[in-house]
């Protein structure tokens, strides 16, 4: 059973399943250099196929994200009759919780919901030699769920999870309550967008000028910065705005006003008030808001096996309290958990449905990893080489590992491109920028010549598996393979993997590294801890800012050439720019 699962909203993405297995799966971003790039991902439909050696043909099944709605620049051509059908299936997928049939309106203008015909995905589909007979539609939350069920490291059908999604907005909720047992998955509570904490902390990142639905990770960063007093004085007034209900078992917004209202909501109420102090006041009440939300569901259903997914739980401050639950016994985040990852749990829902009604059993495996992206040989590297010999040095290097390691030691900054690309928002070291952990000019160097971050933005540390009870306080023992959780640091951390902390508390978002996972990658980091001790490396994604994390060689030189980064290493090559000394040279 071939499935074909599509995202097609923000950062549109594909996967291909094969029978229950991941055979790829990319963002359309990574192809196009446009990033959080919105459309029919066709260029990943076409890697896809291509790369496993199928035709559109052999595809039984298309999954996508959603049931259904308008692409947003469509929003003004809404025919009436289609209108009043929307509003109709607004209110009976979510009755509760909607104030007027303006909001309803709004939700079924705005997020697209349950009746339009798809008539673009079914000529993109067309076009790719895909029946669209084929398309499958999957609610948006239960695309959610499907990857944080049967994707959990302890999948067991026999086992009962507690399944918690939560974001914006999809299909007009924001978050669900499910159960998941003998492989299906079955919601027991939902709420709606009107009350969506993810709306709230979105619309808070459009206030302070940043870029909604992009840019929230930049509000958390900034949040640990504000005064104790200025936080307080600004928490007191967001913590009116969204609160848990009285039974503990949802939360509300009680400030009656969504969407663009909420910002002149934050103007009236907060004028005056300090950007760091909005973002901690914001920050605080979606983690006091959600961990008593997640705790209640915990202790009224005695399910202490919980697994997460959907865009708000790609802030990692707020995953790091809910690890720290004592009622939490086991604990899987979907990596990359925003929308890029729903095609992956459309596809998994209808796989589940389909087996289910053809009496098959299920054959998932549980996420080992993410590297589900192309990779590139020799003669893709060497034709861009060529392309840019007037520019840049090559060698090839039959100890790679050693030469990256000599060059970090001396405070040099490597990216490196190898193997297949990891998906998702993260770079877990196929397409990542490396730089010694303990020195502190690395964090200006890294964002005055190649990141151009804003200032109060912390960088991530690799860390070796076996050492990390060394840098981070994780008595549990919690994987932390895709930095989607964040854990207070110990001293040694602090001193020898500082540019990988928060300056502020002093926090960290790791990535776990065993050979197993990733060997070349493991390799570079055990030859630096052999030669300095420290057990880590400053790792950070290949990009510059505001442009997608590189794919191809040529998109690696092309970003050589135009930051600072010293070296690239592809594969076993070295690449530098023609200023540069080679590495064997090199000093800093």
């Amino acid at each position: 059973m071939i499935i074909l699962g599509i995202t097609d909203n923000h950062t549109s993405s594909a996967c291909l399943l094969k029978d229950g297995h991941i055979l790829g799966m990319v963002s359309e971003e990574r192809f196009n250099r446009i990033k959080g790039w919105m459309g029919f991902p066709e260029r990943s439909v076409r890697w896809l196929l291509e790369s496993n050696g199928l035709s559109g043909a052999e595809v039984d099944f298309v999954a996508i994200n959603r049931l259904g709605g308008l692409p947003v620049g469509d929003i003004e051509k809404a025919d009436q009759s289609l209108l009043r059908k929307g509003i109709k299936a607004v209110c009976r997928i979510a009755p509760d919780g909607f104030l007027g049939s303006n909001f309803v309106k709004d939700v079924y203008l705005r997020y697209a919901v349950a009746t339009a015909d798809f008539g673009g995905v079914r000529n993109s589909l067309a076009e790719l030699g895909i029946d669209s007979s084929k398309l499958r539609r999957v609610e948006h939350h239960s695309a959610h769920a499907a990857t944080a069920y049967y994707l959990a490291n302890f999948y067991d059908p026999e086992e009962t999870v507690l399944i918690f999604t939560m974001d914006g907005s999809g299909d007009a909720l924001c978050a669900t309550v499910s159960l998941g047992q003998q492989g299906c998955i079955r919601r027991i509570h939902a709420i709606s967008t009107y009350h969506s904490l993810g709306e709230m902390y979105t619309r808070a990142t459009q206030y302070l000028g940043m870029k909604p639905i992009e840019h929230e990770y930049k509000v958390m960063g900034l949040a640990p910065y504000a005064p104790e007093a200025l936080a307080e004085k600004a928490y007191q007034i967001f913590k009116e705005f969204f609160v848990l209900s009285p039974d503990g078992l949802s939360f509300q917004n009680r400030s009656h006003r969504v969407f663009d209202d909420l910002i002149h909501l934050y103007m009236e109420r907060l004028k005056g008030m300090r950007f760091d102090a909005v973002a901690a006041a914001v920050q605080r009440v979606l983690e006091e808001v959600v961990v008593a939300y997640v705790r209640n569901w915990i202790r009224k259903t005695g399910i202490r096996k919980i697994a997460l997914a959907g865009g708000s739980f790609m802030n990692v401050k707020l995953n790091m309290l809910i690890s720290q639950l004592p009622e939490v016994e086991n604990l899987f985040i979907m990596p990359s958990c925003s929308d890029e990852s729903t095609c992956l749990g459309a596809a998994l829902k209808v796989y589940a449905d389909e087996c289910r009604a053809l009496g098959k059993q299920l054959q998932v495996e549980a996420l080992m990893h993410l590297y589900y992206g192309p990779e590139y040989g020799e003669r893709e590297l060497l034709s861009a080489l060529e392309k840019h010999a007037g520019e840049v040095c090559w060698k090839k290097s039959a100890k790679i590992t050693d030469e990256v390691a000599d060059v970090l030691v001396k405070n040099g900054i490597v990216a490196r491109l190898a193997g297949r690309m990891e998906f998702g928002a993260r770079a877990l070291g196929n397409r990542s920028i490396l730089a010694n952990p303990s020195e502190m000019r690395n964090v200006s160097n890294i964002n005055r010549a190649i990141k151009m971050r804003d200032y109060w933005m912390p960088f991530a540390p690799v860390i070796l598996e076996e050492r990390q009870h060394d840098y981070v306080i994780n008595p549990r023992s919690w994987p932390a393979k895709y930095m989607i959780n964040a854990f207070e640091s110990t001293p040694l951390a602090q001193k020898e993997l500082i540019c990988g902390l928060h300056p502020a508390d002093l926090t960290c978002r790791p990535q776990f590294v065993t050979r197993e996972d990733n060997e070349g990658y493991y390799d570079i980091v055990k030859k630096f801890e052999a030669k300095t001790g420290i057990g880590g490396l400053l790792n950070t994604s290949f990009n510059l800012h505001g442009e997608p994390i590189v794919c191809t060689p040529e998109d690696g030189i092309s970003t050589l050439l135009r930051s600072k980064i010293d070296y690239l290493a592809v594969s076993d090559y070295l690449v530098w720019r023609k200023d540069m000394p080679a590495p064997e040279e090199f000093v800093r």
